[in-house]
């Protein structure tokens, strides 16, 4: 039984904006005496995410768990809710960190963190929303649905990568927060590492703040589960043994190929067994093959035979990173047009051995 609300936070922002960054170095500062989970959402249908996260914290005190292929944004969609029982109910966190994919609804996630059946289990508190200032004088952006609701939920804005602003970024920013009616929303500047310890101590006292923004009308549609009380619906479920299940779909070819699409946006992407390797080289010129298509982002997690690779590439510039471990590879692409998975599956096969 939940005696004590889980404080939770909602830590939104679109594409490549530095949200699992941000974790990470909050996972990184938490208290050793509490337990932390993080709840994370993909617009893909890969999961890459969560690897990226638990890299570093297996054992200290830090649940990961994957929701993929946007559906952690439908309020009442049932992966939604089961993925928010599970975890509530196995790791019994004293905080739950949300990340929601950058191209989903916000303000459905608060209805369902504020619905009656949750009311004793989840404090809501300060959602943080993560922006590069330099994206809203681009129309693709600032005429953008979802990328108007992060802002306008968000109990503090993290301009993000500011190392990288000219002089107009800010004053554009705050205008289109004005805009918005929420010119009163504190705006923090970020170089996008998270890593001096002021502003991570900062962020932290942050996250203890009931949310004031956070309030959304509760959905017309029915939630078949809101007449549950929170003792019948905090009930064990059964886990799912995703590893025995993608070494079955593994067993004919080695890989499994999926694709997701909405929002206006395309994904395709690939989990690939660990015993098949990659050329460290031949994979960086298909990475480079891709960034030629201006797609709007490109994210993987790749066994390699000269170590675990992690690639990050958003608006053309690319990060590279080693990891310690993974279970398999894991490649993700997502662009505002359709993309040739069948021409990109063959190039990319033709860097594994």
């Amino acid at each position: 039984m939940i005696t004590t609300p889980i404080k939770t936070n909602i830590i939104t922002g679109f594409l490549g904006v530095g949200k699992t960054t941000l974790i990470k170095a909050l996972l990184a500062s938490k208290p050793d005496n509490e337990v932390w989970a993080v709840l994370v959402n993909e617009f893909g249908e890969i999961g890459i995410d969560g690897g990226l996260l638990s890299s570093g914290h297996n054992g200290s005190g830090v649940v990961i768990k994957e929701v993929p292929g946007g559906c952690l944004c439908c309020a009442a969609g049932v992966p939604t809710q089961v993925a928010v029982n599970q975890i509530i109910q196995q790791a019994k966190p004293d905080r739950l960190l949300i990340e929601p994919t950058g191209l989903g609804h916000p303000a459905e996630i608060v209805n369902l963190l504020q619905a009656p059946h949750l009311q004793h289990v989840i404090t809501l508190q300060a959602s943080m929303c993560l922006v590069d200032a330099r994206k809203v004088s681009d129309s693709r952006y600032r005429d953008h649905d979802i990328f108007k609701q992060q802002l306008h939920i968000a109990d503090m804005v993290i301009a993000n990568k500011a190392q990288l602003y000219d002089e107009q970024a800010m004053p554009c920013l705050r205008d289109f927060m004005a805009s918005l009616g929420r010119a009163d929303t504190p705006i923090m500047l970020s170089d996008s590492h998270f890593t001096q310890a002021s502003q991570l101590q900062h962020l932290m006292l942050l996250l203890n703040n009931p949310s004031q923004r956070a309030k959304w009308h509760q959905s017309p549609k029915p939630v078949s589960l809101l007449s549950r009380s929170a003792e019948q619906w905090f009930t064990p479920v059964a886990s799912i043994k995703v590893d025995e299940t993608l070494q079955q779909q593994f067993d004919a070819q080695g890989y499994i190929y999926k694709t997701n699409q909405g929002e206006g946006c395309y994904s395709v992407g690939w989990i690939i067994d660990c015993q098949r390797c990659f050329d460290f080289a031949r994979f960086m010129v298909w990475v480079e093959s891709v960034k030629s298509l201006n797609v709007m982002r490109l994210k993987a997690i790749v066994i390699t035979f000269d170590g675990i690779l992690s690639v990050n590439m958003v608006d053309d510039k690319l990060t590279l990173d080693e990891l310690d471990d993974a279970l398999d590879s894991r490649i993700e692409i997502i662009s505002d047009k359709p993309l040739d998975g069948d021409t990109l599956q063959q190039q990319l096969f033709e860097c594994v051995d």
